[in-house]
């Protein structure tokens, strides 16, 4: 098997790509994620996925992927966690981004294509990935952003730009690990918030931050009266959204301390918060310790949201979040071996692993190859496995077997009994002018290789 990055975390050297034009730098990249970003508001707003809002004195860029076709009585919009493999210093009592996992770059293409497969998943329940300031090539300068009220601030008025756009009457919102102290803090600022769904966030700043020995700090204390720690907000909550906590208390990323007092006052303040136990995953792609880390709930998350978003009672909820029972059904019809066959032999599809959440770009080859590329902008072999047809069930030597599903636009594995989700692949892609006319150029340049196959 080959196998370049997938325990790696590199697979060599990424070319730098040009950023978009009235951007300093792409977030989306590595580089760009360390180095910060300014846009200007005409630049902005020539993206289709742009959303320039204004918080105080701060006025950034912030990109949203997925869209809705039509108003919605309420759209799932996910606020991710910090860039996967990121490690933080500080320097000169300035907070900066030392490093990160190459897995952390995507393509606008593979953006959009993350938030449709997780809608297609939840049955075509709208979804929105909303990039933070600095990240996902949303302007701003992530290390210093990251936990402030200026972030905070920033994505709730994304967040009101987006209901505006897309014509959305209420929010469910999912935050994970950092996105999920977003969450929280919104939790105060904002009425129009259906449900809200935490995964292993530090809602406990100070918690979060002490030292071994308890003490914390110096950077912490400097910046103390910058950060927004959901700890100082929880007493304002505003009273109508059902809130739910969701972590693994053997988290080795973000201790369970760091969530679980948050979880207890709230709940003394009155609040609807229901907390539950879930078995952390990790992916060894991203590097340090992360291969032992606990920490990712993301697609146990989106299970919980769209239980919420159909209006399934908590009890029915946290029942199946203790039992480790999925709360997500699986819809489709189920597709014979020569059907299997035919919807994905000499195909090249995007889509999403959900255990643990995994954005991919599979090749899937005639001959039984079954290959993954990275998902920067230029796209590269990453890993190969071995895909084959055995009766009506589809086998890889990285799922397992197991059968699949088919919906307008989206396939589905699914494995086990009851049937759980393991890959969602999008078979009918939306490839607009923009992509189109960069894959058109990569593609000119794949004489040189397999290294440079179009995304």
């Amino acid at each position: 098997m080959l196998l370049l990055a997938w325990l790696g975390g590199c697979a060599g050297p990424v070319a730098s790509t040009a950023p978009t034009p009235g951007f300093s730098a792409d977030t989306a990249t590595r580089e760009g994620l360390i180095s910060g970003a300014t846009a200007s508001e005409p630049a902005c707003l020539a993206l289709p996925d742009g959303l320039w809002v204004r918080s105080g004195d701060r006025a950034e860029c912030l990109r949203v992927a997925g869209g809705l076709d039509r108003p919605a009585r309420r759209a799932i919009v996910y606020v991710p966690g910090d860039a996967g493999g990121a490690a933080y210093r500080t320097t000169g009592g300035r907070p900066e981004v030392e490093e990160v996992s190459q897995a952390y770059e995507l393509s606008d293409a593979a953006r959009h294509a993350s938030a449709r497969a997780r809608s297609a998943a939840l049955g075509g329940m709208p979804v929105l990935v909303l990039g933070r300031p600095g990240m996902r090539g949303s302007s701003g300068e992530h290390a210093r952003d990251r936990h402030t009220t200026a972030e905070v601030g920033l994505v709730d008025a994304a967040l009101t730009a987006l209901r505006r756009r897309f014509g959305i009457e209420e929010l469910v919102l999912i935050g994970f690990s950092s996105g999920g102290a977003v969450v929280a803090n919104l939790l105060a600022r904002r009425d129009d918030i259906a449900c809200a769904v935490i995964g292993s966030a530090p809602l406990d700043l100070a918690a979060y931050y002490r030292r071994p020995d308890g003490s914390l700090p110096d950077d912490y204390t400097m910046r103390a009266t910058e950060l927004a720690d959901p700890m100082q907000s929880v007493g304002g909550i505003r009273p109508g959204a059902e809130i739910y906590v969701i972590g693994d208390r053997q988290d080795r990323m973000v201790p369970a301390t760091a969530w679980t007092a948050w979880v207890a006052a709230a709940q003394r303040a009155g609040l609807p918060v229901h907390a539950a136990q879930v078995a952390g995953q990790d992916r060894p792609d991203l590097g340090r310790g992360a291969a032992a880390s606990r920490h990712l709930t993301i697609s146990r998350g989106f299970e919980v949201a769209q239980a919420c978003t159909t209006g399934m009672p908590p009890e029915q909820v946290l029942r199946a979040l203790r039992a480790e029972a999925p709360l997500l059904v699986p819809h489709g019809r189920r597709l014979h071996g020569a059907e299997i066959r035919a919807a994905l032999a000499g195909r090249r599809l995007r889509g999403l692993e959900w255990e643990p959440t995994v954005n991919v770009l599979a090749v899937w080859g005639e001959d039984g190859t079954l290959g993954y590329l990275t998902l920067g902008q230029v796209a590269r072999p990453l890993a190969q496995w071995r895909w084959r047809v055995e009766g009506d069930r589809l086998c890889t030597t990285r799922h397992g077997c197991g059968g699949v599903l088919a919906q307008p636009g989206a396939l589905h594995l699914v494995m086990g009994q009851p049937a759980r989700l393991r890959l969602t692949l999008l078979t009918e892609p939306r490839i607009g002018a923009e992509e189109r006319r960069g894959r058109n150029a990569r593609e000119g340049a794949a004489g040189a290789g397999p290294e440079h196959a179009p995304p």
